[in-house]
């Protein structure tokens, strides 16, 4: 097995390069303890070992921060299993056997294509504790990023979106991973991607294994608020796996430091460093979104981030963001937030917006008790030591898996640019677009900037006035701009072609000619792609409400210009009303009934646009009794 230098700890797994300390490692800055266990790899078991007088132990193919990952052989059903042993490291840790035991609960509790089916846990007299799951044909998504540096925009929409189905299947089950990184996630044979390594995840309600006021994770993918001392939640989970999409499209980490702790700083302080600039404006909404600083403005669901990942990934605007989901503002950094991304240190190019470190580490004193310890594994373990059932490094990879990339040395080997069509400008062609102004002091900056599509032709821009004293506001898209008047908080940019993708900034400005831009970064946008011209915009945010013992009030938005109407169906019956209505009352039902609905929007050719989209998706309510 090749090992990988662990920049934290000087020693590779296995393969010392120094001596490492005995027993724990900590670490104290500015009164806050980090606690990192060094990786110990003492195999007690070997090629050939039997288990249970069942499983017999055939090629080391990974390991972890808490077990050794094996190809073996059942003996009794015939087929090749990955069985995963407790590292001699930890088998007279109760908290570590504790953990090791709730892996294999909580993982048998998810049955999802896209979670490690689990066979059998038990405990053997010589390799101690182990669990047995399915073998799969494959490589983690760390051993991929180390051969090729990156993967292509559509690549990685495709890993994102299978990565969010599951772990919205583990979220359903009150299952929170708190650990998903590159080592987590195995790409197999056919190209598909699955989760793994429950090793730290928690339901809900279950008792900590871990000290009062600690972490556990690997601290270049821990949310903000994980960081912080709250508890994970599965917002924690789409947050990491943001951070793994950024991974995958830059080839490096978002922020770079000399520490956890001064990384941890380039969160709560400082904007990622962008991305490169061929990674298309959706799929940037799409994992700005997932990387949002505050866990109220992530994805809602696994599932939502699975169904934009899957529309940004078709290549040159040929799909296109819901027009719920392509609402997407660039939200205001929430203070006091902080995230622990990766040790990926080596990173070219300088740091955005960096802070001196002592600030740094002063903001966190303020936020974190002092004496918190934060138990974090600091790097993702090296790529070519994999975290579940998947071929050793040297094994030759999936010839679906080396398809989908891009190396890094030659990223415009596939075309991933955005379009360069005069109709579809880019952010990155704004060369004549107005500069903001030094004096921004007097003059708010406008707010909560979205665009939805609402035609073939036509994207609505809303803001929010934030000012009393602009004299008007600029709606740029790239190198072209419109102005519209003082408190107008709401444009139509018309003339676009079916299936466009725009990117849009809003201004205010005074008669000084001072100017405050939202989004205020530079490389920020808000983006948008129209629609394909083949029919009305799906309507949104469907509710119902009971009115009475007898009648449902259902509402939601019209997010279309050219519906010729709406029908409100139920799964046996509808009732149309016209364009532009939003609201129905539907009465004449008994107390007590249950009732499921969906909105349509359609127009004269007979397309239609439902809401909830998803087939076995219905917004429902029971009637008032009395």
């Amino acid at each position: 097995m090749q090992g990988g230098a662990d920049s934290a700890t000087g020693w590779d797994i296995g393969h010392p390069l120094r001596s490492p300390p005995s027993g724990d490692v900590t670490y104290r800055e500015s009164g806050m303890a980090l606690r990192f266990w060094p990786a110990k790899v003492v195999a007690l078991v070997r090629a050939g070992t039997v288990l249970a007088e069942r499983y017999r132990l055939e090629q080391r193919v990974g390991s972890g921060g808490m077990g050794e990952v094996w190809r073996a052989f059942d003996e009794v059903l015939g087929r090749t299993v990955a069985v995963k042993c407790l590292l001699d490291s930890h088998p007279d840790d109760p908290s570590f056997v504790a953990r090791f035991r709730a892996e294999a609960r909580v993982m048998a509790t998810i049955s999802h294509p896209g979670v490690v089916e689990v066979h059998d846990f038990g405990d053997d007299p010589v390799a101690g504790v182990y669990l047995v799951m399915k073998y799969i044909d494959g490589e983690s998504l760390a051993h991929t990023l180390a051969r090729v540096g990156r993967l292509s925009p559509e690549a990685t929409m495709r890993l994102v979106a299978e990565a969010a189905e599951a772990l919205h299947a583990a979220h359903e089950k009150g299952v929170t991973h708190r650990d998903i990184k590159p080592g987590n996630l195995l790409v197999r044979a056919d190209g598909s991607t699955l989760v793994t390594d429950f090793g730290i995840a928690r339901s809900a309600g279950a008792t900590g294994f871990t000290t009062t006021g600690s972490l556990v994770g690997t601290a270049g993918y821990i949310a903000p608020e994980r960081a912080m001392g709250r508890p994970a939640t599965p917002a924690s989970d789409i947050y990491a796996l943001g951070i793994v999409a950024y991974r995958c499209l830059a080839g490096h980490m978002p922020f770079t430091g000399d520490s956890v702790v001064e990384i941890a700083m380039r969160h709560v302080h400082d904007d990622p460093l962008p991305l490169p600039p061929d990674v298309p404006p959706g799929v940037r909404a799409v994992v700005a979104r997932a990387m949002a600083k505050d866990p109220e403005t992530r994805w809602p669901t696994g599932a939502a981030l699975a169904d934009q990942a899957r529309l940004a990934a078709v290549p040159d605007g040929a799909g296109h963001l819901s027009a719920a989901a392509a609402t997407v503002s660039v939200p205001t950094r929430p203070q006091a937030v902080v995230a622990v991304p990766t040790g990926d240190q080596s990173v070219a190019g300088g740091r955005r917006g960096r802070r001196p470190f002592g600030y740094a580490v002063a903001g966190l004193a303020l936020a974190v008790i002092a004496t918190a310890a934060i138990v974090l594994r600091p790097t993702d373990e090296p790529p070519p030591q994999n975290l579940a059932a998947s071929p050793e490094a040297g094994t030759a990879s999936p010839a679906t898996a080396a398809d989908a990339v891009t190396p890094a040395a030659d990223p415009s080997a596939t075309n991933l640019a955005p379009s360069s069509s005069a109709t579809n400008p880019t952010p990155s062609s704004r060369a004549t677009s107005p500069k903001p102004s030094a004096r921004t002091a007097s003059l708010a900056t406008p707010g909560n900037l979205t665009a939805t599509p609402v035609s073939a032709n036509t994207i609505r821009l809303r803001w929010k006035d934030t000012s009393s004293g602009e004299g008007g506001f600029t709606v740029i898209n790239g190198n072209t701009s419109r102005d519209v008047a003082a408190d107008t908080t709401t444009y139509d940019w018309t003339g676009l072609a079916p299936a466009t993708r725009m990117c849009f900034k809003v201004r205010a400005f005074d008669s000084a000619g001072v100017s405050a831009y939202h989004p205020t970064a530079q490389d920020d946008w808000v983006c948008a792609i129209s629609l394909s011209g083949s029919g009305p915009a799906a309507p949104g945010d469907l509710t119902a409400t009971a009115v009475g013992t007898g009648t449902i009030r259902l509402q939601w938005t019209d997010r279309s210009l050219d519906e010729d109407g709406f029908t409100v169906t139920t799964s046996d019956t509808s009732r149309n009303v016209g364009a532009g209505t939003t609201v129905l009352n539907w009465d004449g039902l008994a107390p007590g009934t249950y009732m499921c609905f969906k909105v349509r929007s359609y127009n004269s050719a007979g397309v239609s646009a439902y809401h909830p989209t998803a087939q076995n998706d219905w917004v429902c309510l029971t009637t008032p009794t009395g």
